[in-house]
């Protein structure tokens, strides 16, 4: 970033760890709050076209971005909506949208926690001349959205979860984690192009460095995986994910019974 960039842009730059940043992390469970005072009285039917709206817009957003990437750059790694965070959007959608109770439960168990990282971890806004373009603009929205929806898929609209959707949950999750590993490469491969689907190409973006370079990355003709790290990953996404579910699970019994008092 040139200084003329940032003197054109300084009032509007992004600074970790500065208030502006604070409140933006503290901005979904605040808006989330507001929305819950607001519609608890309120009729089931009111409850589910907010959380349509909350979905529409969800989706909305990840559109926008992709489409101003797409007419700015053509076809790119980030069109592509394999992100853990763009995926989020996808899901939190859905889940609201249409009301499944396994895609309420991946919203908020597998999606919610990357999504309050990124926000806590906010490198990618500090690299934005100003934060008043599409792009920036729909990553602080894809990523309130995203907490915003999982909160009120599980304590508005309260799904009654049972382990079938624990299973399709976790085997979605799972699909598109072998899809992300295999597309990391192949679009190495074929556009050379430089994805890091799921965080599980390299460690950018995470805290988890010592771990990449603990074990060397396994080459096999156009496939590479880092082995050691890849399934650390795994293995601890998949414990918080069946650990924030029976959580889930426990809040939703917990507020219908409290309500039934």
């Amino acid at each position: 970033m040139t200084d003329s960039n940032r003197s054109q842009g300084v009032a509007m730059n992004f600074d970790l760890w500065s208030i502006w940043h604070i409140l933006y992390i503290l901005s979904p469970f605040a808006i989330f709050c507001i929305l819950y005072i607001w519609v608890a009285p309120r009729s089931e039917k009111w409850k589910n076209r907010v959380g349509m709206v909350l979905g529409i817009l969800s989706v909305l957003v990840l559109i926008v971005r992709n489409i101003d990437i797409f007419v700015r750059s053509g076809w790119d790694v980030e069109v592509i909506p394999l992100q853990v965070c763009h995926i989020g959007s996808v899901v939190a959608g859905l889940a609201l949208i249409f009301k499944k109770r396994w895609l309420i439960a991946t919203s908020f168990c597998f999606h919610l926690i990357p999504a309050v990282l990124a926000m806590v971890f906010a490198d990618a806004l500090v690299n934005y001349d100003t934060l008043l373009n599409i792009r920036p603009q729909t990553y602080v929205w894809g990523h309130i959205l995203i907490v915003v929806c999982a909160l009120y898929g599980i304590f508005v609209l309260r799904p009654r979860l049972i382990k079938r959707d624990l299973i399709h949950a976790l085997s979605f999750i799972c699909s598109m984690s072998l899809v992300a590993i295999l597309c990391n490469s192949l679009f190495r491969t074929w556009f050379s192009w430089e994805p890091n689907y799921f965080y599980i190409y390299n460690y950018e973006g995470t805290p988890l460095k010592f771990l990449y370079e603990a074990c060397p990355t396994s080459v096999y003709g156009w496939f590479s995986i880092n082995w050691l790290y890849t399934l650390t990953l795994f293995v601890v996404f998949v414990a918080v994910f069946i650990g924030l579910f029976f959580l889930a699970g426990r809040l939703v019994k917990k507020q219908t019974e409290s309500n039934l008092r």
